[in-house]
């Protein structure tokens, strides 16, 4: 859940005194929205979520950069039959 709610939201005075149990809730509910004095200051992501959003910003950016090559103008190229030649 990505809205910060009385279920995911957490001082930093929980968090110092039971930095456990936050884990462990950050585990079980994704993740937990740290605040400080009414502000929100931290995002505490499970790291399973954490990777799945790493995995995704690599992918994007993989897309991103195939779509970029594939927009480059290309020389004439050279016959693979040729390239074949100087190697077998």
């Amino acid at each position: 859940m990505l809205i910060p709610t009385s279920q995911n939201v957490k001082t930093i005075t929980d968090m110092r005194e039971d930095a456990l149990n936050l884990l462990a809730e950050v585990d079980e509910k994704g993740l937990a929205y740290i605040f400080h004095r009414s502000e929100p200051k931290a995002v505490i992501l499970s790291i399973k979520d954490f990777i799945f959003l790493q995995e995704a910003l690599e992918n994007l950016q993989d897309f991103k950069d195939a779509k970029s090559l594939a927009e480059e103008k290309r020389g004439g190229g050279v016959p693979l039959k040729s390239v074949a030649k100087k190697y077998v």
